[in-house]
């Protein structure tokens, strides 16, 4: 670092309130105005400071459906949840929070600053316009005028701070919604109680930026007061850009002006003013030439004002609260694919990628279940294809990354993304492997439970290869990963309940054989938390629509079967091949069905719309977390990523606090990926191209971040039954644990 002993770093934030630069007395308050005669007014003051530190009568922040809080809506909710469970993630996990545009719900508060608190719903990530903003506004204050006791309002820019718009056109958007309701009182109507409302930002350069900016749009507008100037509360903070913005701000007011030969002067002369000999020091680690270059840059720079700059650090950084997820939606639209990006670290408005549908067709089915040279080339093409530029650098290794999709885009086999590489690179891993990706699927369902677990030891459902072997359905590889998952879970602790095999099919000693109604009764009465298949699925298009499931020997066992289900199990791993394609193969003799039309996504193959369709029927119902294979999976392969995932979920991984679903996904594909070469085929052949390629075919839909909750620990923060002399080691349910049978016929699922 340039060492500045004349003038620190801390010296030159020149309205930073620091050791060098105690805060200056508040300016006065403006004097009142009288009210105008044709309806009231509103006073707005803009607070730089943490909004659950600012006192007032009612704390409201922005919310979008489905989308954990984060910033802001985080520290509020935190401010107001008396428990470990925030009260605003719970019911946004719950689909208790609707979050249509303009709808506002409330929550209890425990005792503190925050008396009482709201959310005004944003809609749909990546949906938030300037003009439905202007509706938000407008909706957000007449509610709170509605209450009749609120006199303060505290809330946030919404939408400015990890949303779709501008400061500037945030600020717009308040001042034309607030104008609209304030329009709208007539001169007899009694003046509302709610008179002032706080605009709270956190960083103070953001805080300039929005004082100017809601100077600028409330300028022509008398119904609403601006406070001059920010008022200081508890809480602000100074974060690396904007530090970094001031600081130069300051170097900037220290150069000569632009033409001046300021270090020309004579070294045995007068001594320069301070401002020179502070920018001396400064740039006495540059080479001369650099540093005349750097001079009168600053030079040009000091015309330009300190809210009108804006600095990016690449660096890996914490956001304000730790690490949170990069959320990023994808949605089919007319011309390509919208993307919408939420991320603590930056703002990122909507984008439209304009795609050729035949052409991300063909890269969907070449990257379902890929050739090696395809896994190893197309990733890269997938990124650059279909991923906004300015998306491209929030593909890292940072922060878990949340993909929202619709049905549609979750045909596409994200977890090959991989960050945009220069030619001649060193070749890196997949996202996937360096991080934690999962998907949440844009659907109508919503939870029907909470993630608290009762108490008592953990319970698992594991089912194997349950269709009708005069099919051709029956796959002896899924009756050894069965038995190998019921073996592992138990050492881990869990009490397993085991089904194998159908009726008409070799049975396995000691093992029930798996009938639908058995296993829905095991489903439905056994409080599983768990619940592992592995056996064929399938769609069903009927009169009453598509349903997809697992496929048995009396039939299909779909989710809507679960609907009565009073606790769904809150892990639910799959793997399953799709029956109409591999039907042949299995020795069936019956040629694949040809899919129907309503099965085929626009993106590609039946194959790759399974997981996707499958996810969705069991996340109506309530489960929390479904994990299923995409293509196809040898044998050993699928045996290797459950065994790897049940053992980080129930145990943990070295540095974690608390075990996570997507931490226990990312170490299983990790092991898979390490693995890829081993199996003693060629990478070409059959077995080995599944094999290379295996890791990527797992999709997780769920929140990667969420910790797991073991049952009995309702905080969230323990590990599971992670001793191996926990419960369930010996017979449950009236069944035997029945010996492992050797490797059946090479094969994949």
């Amino acid at each position: 670092m340039v060492n500045t002993p004349a003038a620190r770093i801390a010296d030159l934030l020149e309205d930073v309130t620091t050791a060098s630069n105690p805060p200056a007395r508040p300016p006065a308050p403006p004097p009142e105005e009288p009210p105008r005669p044709g309806g009231p007014t509103l006073g707005i003051t803009v607070v730089w400071g943490d909004l659950a530190e600012v006192a007032a009568d009612l704390h409201v922040t922005g919310h979008y459906q489905s989308v954990v809080p984060a910033a802001a809506e985080l520290a509020l909710d935190r401010a107001i949840s008396g428990g470990p469970r925030p009260l605003i993630t719970e019911h946004t996990k719950l689909g208790w929070v609707d979050a249509q545009l303009g709808e506002v719900t409330y929550f209890p508060c425990k005792a503190g600053p925050v008396r009482a608190a709201a959310v005004v719903g944003m809609g749909p990530m990546g949906t938030l316009t300037e003009r439905r903003a202007v509706q938000m506004y407008a909706s957000l204050l007449g509610e709170a005028y509605g209450l009749g006791h609120v006199g303060t309002m505290a809330t946030v820019l919404i939408g400015s701070g990890t949303g779709n718009l501008a400061v500037a056109q945030a600020a717009r958007a308040l001042v034309q919604g607030f104008g609209t309701v304030l329009a709208s009182f007539g001169p007899a109507a009694p003046p509302p109680r709610l008179t002032e409302v706080l605009v709270v930002e956190i960083d103070r350069l953001r805080a300039e930026q929005l004082h100017l900016a809601l100077a600028d749009a409330a300028g022509n507008l008398p119904q609403l007061r601006l406070t001059p100037g920010l008022r200081e509360e508890g809480g602000g903070r100074l974060f690396t850009p904007s530090a970094a913005v001031y600081a130069l701000a300051a170097l900037s007011g220290l150069a000569a002006p632009a033409g001046a030969d300021a270090s020309a002067a004579d070294p045995g002369g007068p001594d320069p003013p301070p401002g020179e000999a502070a920018l001396r020091t400064v740039l006495a680690g540059f080479d001369p030439g650099i540093g005349e270059k750097v001079r009168e840059q600053l030079a040009q720079l000091a015309e330009v004002a300190r809210t009108d700059l804006s600095l990016t650090v690449r660096a890996a950084a914490a956001a304000q609260d730790g690490s949170l997820p990069v959320r990023m939606s994808v949605q089919s639209g007319t011309g390509g694919l919208r993307w919408a990006a939420l991320t603590g670290r930056a703002t990122v408005p909507e984008r439209l990628v304009p795609v050729d549908t035949d052409l991300l067709r063909e890269l969907v089915d070449r990257l379902t279940e890929p050739s090696v040279e395809d896994a190893r080339e197309l990733p890269a093409l997938l990124s650059r294809f279909v991923v906004p530029t300015d998306f491209q650098r929030l593909l890292t290794d940072d922060s878990t990354v949340l993909l929202e999709l619709d049905r549609d885009t979750a045909s596409v086999p994200w977890e090959f993304l991989s960050e945009i590489r220069q030619a001649g690179a060193e070749r890196r891993d997949p996202l996937a492997i360096r991080t934690q990706l999962s998907r949440q699927l844009r659907t109508t369902y919503s939870r029907v439970t909470t993630d608290v677990r009762p108490d008592g030891p953990l319970r698992a459902l594991v089912i194997g290869d349950p269709g009708d072997p005069e099919k051709g359905f029956q796959l002896p590889g899924a009756r050894t990963e069965a038995l190998a998952v019921a073996t592992e879970l138990r050492n881990l602790g869990a009490e397993v309940t085991l089904f194998v095999g159908a009726v008409n099919s070799t049975r396995q000693p000691g093992v029930d054989p798996a009938r639908r109604l058995d296993v829905l009764r095991v489903l439905l009465c056994g409080g599983n938390d768990i619940v592992h298949y592995c056996g064929h699925s399938d769609f069903d298009v009927s009169g009453t629509g598509r349903r997809s499931g697992w496929v048995f020997a009396d039939g299909l066992l779909t989710a809507q079967e679960l609907a009565l289900l009073e606790r769904p199990p809150l892990v639910v791993v799959a793997n399953a091949c799709y029956t109409a394609r591999l039907g042949a193969a299995a020795g069936s003799g019956i040629p694949p069905a040809p899919p129907a039309v309503a099965d085929r996504s626009p993106w590609g193959n039946p194959q790759a719309a399974l997981v996707p369709s499958l996810a969705d029927e069991f996340l109506r119902v309530g489960v929390g977390h479904y994990i299923g294979a995409a293509w196809r999976i040898p044998d050993d392969q699928g045996i290797a990523f459950a065994e790897q995932f049940y053992r980080h979920l129930l145990r943990g991984g070295s540095g974690e606090e608390a075990p996570t679903v997507g931490g226990a996904v990312r170490t299983a594909r990790r092991r898979l990926y390490e693995r890829r070469e081993e199996g003693g085929q060629p990478p070409e052949a059959a077995g080995g191209r599944q094999r290379w390629s295996a890791w990527a075919a797992y999709q997780h839909y769920g929140d990667a971040s969420a910790p797991f909750v073991s049952p009995g620990n309702g905080s969230g923060n323990g590990s599971g039954n992670g001793s191996a002399n926990g419960p369930g080691s010996g017979q449950e349910s009236g069944q035997e644990p029945g010996r492992e049978p050797g490797p059946g016929p090479a094969g994949s699922r």
